[in-house]
């Protein structure tokens, strides 16, 4: 998502609040359906789903939060061949599991409200 405010809300995990993420759902959708996301710097390509990427990290943050005991992360696999992509990923189905599956299967009280890309913790 390109900076700006709706990047700032999202990434603010001190203040956000699932009426944060609905506001900026809302303002998305309008500026959708007025045909102007480019111009009010909304991603052009892929918007919807980059959006809704950013939407559902913001959300796993806020459950991360109101769920302590629970551990609860977001994952990317990586660039996993699928139908969707007409399989030119790069990983295997196999491949791209393993990240979400060793998530799955961590311990109690291990990190929460994090992001991962594959194996790796990096920020949101």
């Amino acid at each position: 998502m390109k900076d700006g405010r709706p990047k700032e809300v999202l990434s603010d995990a001190e203040n956000l609040t699932e009426e944060k993420i609905n506001e900026i759902l809302d303002e998305f959708v309008k500026t959708f359906k007025e045909g102007s996301l480019e111009s009010k710097g909304w991603p052009y390509a892929m918007s919807a789903y980059s959006v809704s990427k950013g939407a559902l990290n913001a959300y796993t943050r806020i459950l991360a939060k109101k769920y302590p005991s629970f551990c609860i992360n977001v994952v990317c696999p990586g660039y996993v061949k699928t139908y969707i992509n007409y399989n030119i990923g790069f990983l295997t189905p196999d491949e791209g599991a393993e990240a979400a599956v060793r998530l799955a299967l961590l311990p109690d009280d291990s990190p929460s409200g994090l992001f991962f890309f594959r194996s790796e913790e990096i920020p949101f």
